[in-house]
């Protein structure tokens, strides 16, 4: 086969998400041409969706090798560092690109966002907010009346809205009331004008703009903190949930009574994205295989609790094929406020890396979450608590891949935190 018509099937195996056989195709270009080092960025590429970040490391160390000033490789080389846990390693990468790339590009933007997270993973909040707020240009005065408007996905913004009530009292101290809104997806709306109704002058929540109407003086959720002081601005200092309503009360009680026991919900899929490459990459890599979900399931009603289904999406009829037979949490998970009436009434939360951690997290309650080896940034690296969420726990992958050691951490200290209740 002609190096031309390889090229071609390669391209053809990225277009039908077969990155394993676009990867080999790619290495054969290599072999063929070893002096371009575009074939092997476009290996080691192929790798890294595959979620094989070790392999796609030493791939782009080879094509580094060939042409050290390479932007793509650099970038690629700085995600996989990110991936194994070397955030001091991958900061260097991004320092390097941010000096090769015009921040106003496409490819300058992505840098100054994955710098900014890689800084989140090391701690260092005051600089990570700082370029976070540099991909837009300087916002308008806090003190002035206020648009804020929800960017990237439900968990940043429900991450994100924890530094509202600190805007709230700035502006209360220069005597100003009113003038705050916030624009999100409309399936938060609700939950954050009955969850943030604590607050002494609770800003006007609505409804998102499609984003060809987004209101151009608007300043995103994300860069609030460091509008509101960077290093000031820290994650932790609130010690319960910041969404918080008494509509979420235990009266009337949601969870329909089916007996004694502690209950307990159960997400083990993450957002199904399957149409965008990295969002499919993600989805895998979070959710919980199906031989893993039923022995975390199994292990779990061998302490005879009630396990409620709080898996969302089409992810849904995972749990019905396997026969777990989960309880009905009596109320649709479609909305995040009905959600949240249902969390109030759970003894604990346990659920892979997606928004109901958040949702958990940010109202205070116990949840314990399993977390991929190469998990966000915003986790750490090799921690079992998060600043973000003083009431959640952390269970981590021991390596790549491997769920198994995360699920017997989780097995054992679940029977440790619920001694056998029964037999179910």
């Amino acid at each position: 086969m002609s190096p031309h018509r390889r090229l071609e099937l390669a391209k053809h195996l990225q277009q039908q998400g077969s990155w394993l056989a676009a990867a080999a195709a790619y290495a054969e270009l290599a072999a063929l041409v070893p002096s371009d080092h575009r074939f092997l960025a476009n290996q080691a590429n192929a790798l890294w969706l595959a979620d094989l970040p070790e392999a796609a490391h030493r791939c782009y160390r080879r094509a580094l090798a060939l042409q050290p000033d390479c932007a793509i490789s650099r970038r690629g080389l700085a995600s996989c560092l990110r991936d194994l846990n070397q955030f001091d390693e991958a900061l260097e990468l991004h320092r390097l690109l941010a000096k090769q790339i015009p921040q106003a590009s496409a490819d300058g933007q992505a840098n100054l966002w994955a710098h900014s997270q890689v800084l989140m993973g090391l701690e260092r909040y005051g600089e990570a907010f700082a370029l976070m707020a540099s991909r837009t240009a300087a916002p308008q005065s806090l003190m002035d009346d206020l648009v804020l408007v929800s960017e990237q996905g439900f968990g940043d913004s429900l991450q994100f809205v924890r530094f509202l009530p600190g805007l709230v009292r700035q502006r209360q101290v220069s005597g100003l009331k009113g003038g705050v809104e916030l624009l999100v997806e409309p399936a938060l709306v609700t939950l954050f004008i009955e969850g943030l109704a604590w607050v002494s002058d609770p800003p006007r929540i609505l409804p998102k703009p499609p984003s060809t109407s987004k209101p151009s003086q608007a300043l995103s959720l994300l860069d609030l903190p460091h509008a509101l002081g960077g290093d000031q601005a820290l994650p932790s200092g609130l010690g319960k949930g910041y969404l918080r309503s008494p509509l979420w009360s235990g009266t009337p009680r949601w969870l329909p009574s089916t007996g004694p026991g502690p209950a307990i919900g159960l997400v083990s899929a993450a957002g199904r994205k399957l149409d965008d490459p990295f969002c499919a990459r993600e989805y895998h890599k979070r959710t919980l295989p199906k031989r893993e979900l039923w022995r975390l399931v199994e292990g779990m009603k061998q302490q005879g609790v009630l396990i409620y289904d709080l898996q969302f999406g089409s992810d849904q009829t995972r749990h019905q094929a396997l026969a777990l037979e989960l309880l009905d949490p009596g109320l649709s998970l479609e909305g995040f406020a009905t959600t949240a009436r249902v969390l109030a009434q759970l003894d604990l939360v346990i659920t892979v890396d997606t928004a109901m951690a958040h949702l958990v997290g940010a109202m205070g309650r116990p949840g314990w979450v399993l977390l991929p080896w190469s998990a966000d940034p915003r986790w750490l690296s090799a921690t079992s608590t998060t600043p973000w969420y003083p009431s959640l726990r952390l269970f981590r992958q021991g390596r790549g891949g491997d769920w198994n050691g995360a699920v017997d951490q989780l097995l054992a200290a679940f029977r440790d935190a619920f001694p056998p209740y029964g037999h179910r």
